[in-house]
This record gives structure tokens, sequence and C-alpha cells, in this order.
């Protein structure tokens, strides 16, 4: 097959339901966006409880007169209680309840304080208004995490999970993403400067991200930058069409510019977040990320698929960089970096049952992921499958996704959907359909506007899979 018809395939299946992103959509649930949005004006008839709890995280619990007896957890209750998400909830019946984020997580990131504050919430909830009848964890990016968890740490106190753009089975799998990505990216554009990989301080920002944007900057301006940065996205398994926050243009079918551009804009939006956010696992305890013994030339090619080979190939042809025999060089480029050892203590910390799951699930879960999410890349998600197979779980355990850009991206709709297929699991004991058009018929009762719920195969395996028993540094 030609180089052009394997593009055409391959940016055709991105394209399948392109029609879905031009239209429009509903606000998105969880991103910052949709946080300081202004608020809708407060139901009348609910019972609200709000306060802080010994551990620091503020909580807040709302349960409508009309209750259902279904508890809906959210690690991000807190400041959309009034939300669109939680407006539909309680006026369906639901109670809404949970946390916020503890005011010091970005350098004391504890996971294991956060499933204690869930379950703090929900014993109050139980303790003034009763059990109900169903309890379900429900979150997006941390929050899906928690609720993954919570899953198999407390299913004393949780019936069901629902979560969205989770890390994976913890923190050693995302921060090792999140090294893969600039540590490519420094080997390929600036291999001799002092830009700075891991650890990057909070005291070193906005400074160090700053020396990073002029390096892309001059990257996007030659054919052998932006292939080389093309490179960078497909070897640390980001998505091609992705986003963090911000709405880049789809790709167009065939176009090889288009695909070119909407890689270095998935990899503009996650170099920042890997800069910027490091501290969210280095902080801790000390450097949690690691790529001492890591053959990155292995990596691209077990992890990339051949669409993504051949794409990369002809980028450095048409730079001038020599095709698929450059693609091998700039690998041997990357190999020879100086490479980051992370820390005994670092990598430790994130080793605590709790911080590290292990996929062994103990009520049903859901589990979705936006396929262009380039905070947290999708790849996450077949970690995390993988480990709920091997613990022979799989009965308690579904997926979904959803065809978009951006972290935690989903709409009211599609979430009220996802929540919706949980209940009638555990009314019945059994999974209703979960198919990406089931799932699209549920969303479209709550609007009518379609959602993008899409089949996704992952065809390759995630490289920076991390589980426990797993061989580490330390």
């Amino acid at each position: 097959m030609s180089v052009n018809k394997r593009l055409a395939r391959y940016t055709g299946a991105l394209l399948l339901f392109s029609a879905l992103t031009s239209a429009p959509t509903l606000a998105p649930v969880f991103t910052a966006e949709a946080a300081s949005a202004p608020a809708a004006a407060p139901l009348a008839g609910i019972d609200r409880e709000t306060g802080t709890l010994p551990s620091g995280y503020p909580y807040k619990i709302s349960v409508p007169k009309t209750w259902n007896g279904i508890i809906v957890s959210d690690l991000d209750a807190d400041g959309r209680e009034d939300g669109p998400l939680a407006t539909y909830l309680l006026s369906h019946g639901y109670a809404y309840v949970g946390t916020g984020r503890h005011p010091e997580r970005m350098n004391k990131n504890d996971p294991i304080s956060e499933l204690d504050a869930q379950v703090a919430v929900i014993q109050k909830v139980i303790a003034k208004h009763g059990k109900g009848k169903h309890t379900i964890q429900m979150g997006c990016s941390g929050g899906g995490f928690t609720a993954l968890a919570m899953a198999e740490k407390h299913p004393e106190i949780i019936n069901g999970a629902v979560a969205f753009n989770a890390r994976g089975t913890g923190g050693l799998a995302v921060a090792n993403t999140w090294l893969d990505l600039p540590f490519a990216l420094k080997g390929l554009l600036a291999p001799t400067s002092n830009l700075k990989i891991a650890p990057v301080m909070e005291s070193q920002l906005p400074a160090a991200y700053d020396e990073w944007a002029v390096v892309l900057e001059q990257a996007k301006k030659t054919p052998e930058g932006r292939a080389r940065v093309a490179l960078a996205v497909v070897l640390s398994q980001y998505p091609m069409w992705g986003a963090i926050g911000g709405k880049p243009a789809r790709p167009t079918a065939g176009n090889l510019d288009s695909m070119e551009t909407a890689m270095f804009e998935s990899a503009m939006d996650g170099l920042k977040n890997a800069v910027t956010r490091r501290q969210l696992y280095d902080n801790v305890a000390g450097v949690a990320s690691w790529n001492t013994g890591i053959d990155y030339a292995r990596f691209y090619a077990q992890g990339s698929m051949p669409e993504q080979k051949e794409i990369i190939a002809k980028l450095y042809e048409r730079a001038g960089l020599g095709g698929a025999k450059g693609v091998d060089a700039d690998l041997a480029k990357i190999n020879a970096q100086p490479r980051i050892e992370g820390s005994r203590e670092g990598v430790n910390y994130w080793l605590t049952p709790g911080r590290l799951l292990s996929g062994d699930i103990k009520v049903p879960v859901l589990h979705i992921h936006g396929l262009g999410d380039a905070l947290l890349p999708p790849h996450l998600l077949l970690g995390y499958a993988n480990e709920v197979k091997k613990k022979g779980q799989e009965a308690n355990y579904r997926t979904g996704f959803i065809d978009a850009t951006g972290h935690c991206s989903q709409s009211v709709a599609e979430t009220v959907a996802a929540l919706e297929t949980m209940v009638q699991r555990l009314d019945k004991g059994a999974w209703p359909d979960t198919a990406p058009a089931a799932l699209a018929a549920r969303a479209s009762a709550v609007d009518p506007k379609q959602p993008r719920f899409v089949s996704h195969d992952f065809v390759t395996p995630f490289d920076r899979a991390y589980w426990p028993g797993l061989a580490h540094p330390f």
C-alpha cells in the first residue's frame, strides 16, 4: 500500500467522526473553564452541608429532598455543587457529594489521603441521610484515579465507580510519560542545552518553561524541527491530535501538513504540562521518574503503529532528514542522552498501595478516556485495563472512548450517560450494552446533540505501563 493511501487510511480513521466536532457541543464538565464559569441559580429543596475535614480537605454535601437513593461522590465536588453537572444530577434526584483538592496538593500530592477524604464524606452522608441504594464514585483526572482506587480499596463503602481520563495504575506511569516527551524533544532539538526535564522545582517556574518555549518556537519555523517534534510525540505515545484545554483543528485525511500541525500542537500542550506540573510527583519525596535502562528505539518500534511510523518517515524524508534511516539516527541520538535516574525516596513513595493500583477491582468500574488528551494520554487506560485482566476482574470492568481533544472534555450528557450505565449495572446485576452506540443513545436522551463515543482498539502496548511488582531502579 502506498504511503499516501496509508496516510489516508490512518487520518481517515481520525476523521470518521469529524462532523461531531464541527457541531456545537455541550460545555465541558471537569475543565478549569467549566469550573470557573458562572454558576447556575441554586436549586431549591436541597439539603446542603459544607465544611473542612480534619485532614484539610474542603467538602460539600448536596442531597435533594426528592433523593433517589443514589450517592454520587466526586473528588472535585467542592466548588461545583451549582455547576451544570451537579444541577442536572440534583434535579434528577441524585445526591452529589465529595471534596475539593487539598490546598497543598501541588507539593504534597497524596492519593491515599484523597481516598480517606472520600470515605469520610460518604460516611457523613450515610449518618445523616441513610445508606440509600447505591454509592458511585465518579471523577476525572485525579478524580478518575480516585474512582479506580476506591473500587480497589473501599468496596465496603461504594458500589461502583465511573472514571474519566484517569492516571492508569498511578503516579509512576504518569511521571515517566511526562519524562519521555521532554527527554525526546531535548535530544532532538537542543541536546547540549540546559533545558530542564526533571526535577523542575516550583521556584524554577515559569523560567524553565520559557526556555523551552523559545526552542519550540525555533523548531516550528523549519521542516526539520517540525518533523522531529512529530517523532517525539509518536515515540512518547502522546495523541497525534491532542490538546489539554484548547480545540485544535482536526487533521485532514491524507494531508501531511495537517497531521504535522496537529502533532506540533499536541507537543506544545503536552510539554508545557510535563515541565510545569512535575512537582505533583517529584516534590513529595524526590524525583519519581526515570529512564535508566530504557531503549527508546525499542519503545518506538513496539509502541508506535505502522501508520504512524510511515507518517514520521514521510515527514523526515520531506524535511531532508533521510526518511526512515534518519528516524533511526535520531532515535540513537535520544538514546545517547544522559539519563534521569529518579530517586529511591521518590519512586518508593509512589509504590505504596493506594498510590499504585493493581487492577484488582472489587466493584463494577466503567473506565472512559478522551482520545485527544495531551495531559494524560489514552494509553494510560490500556495499562490499567491489562492489570484488570491479569487479576481476572474483566467481568467487573468496561471501557469507553470519547473522540475529542482536551483533558476531561466530556460533556454533561456524556457524563450522565456513563453514570446511568453504571446505575443500570448495579440495579440489574449485569452490564447493559456499553458499545459506543448504546452510550451515545443514553447521552442523546440527555441532550439531542450527537455525542462523541467511539470504538477504539489499542494495537500497541503502553510503553510506560507500571504496576505492582514491575522492576524499578530502587
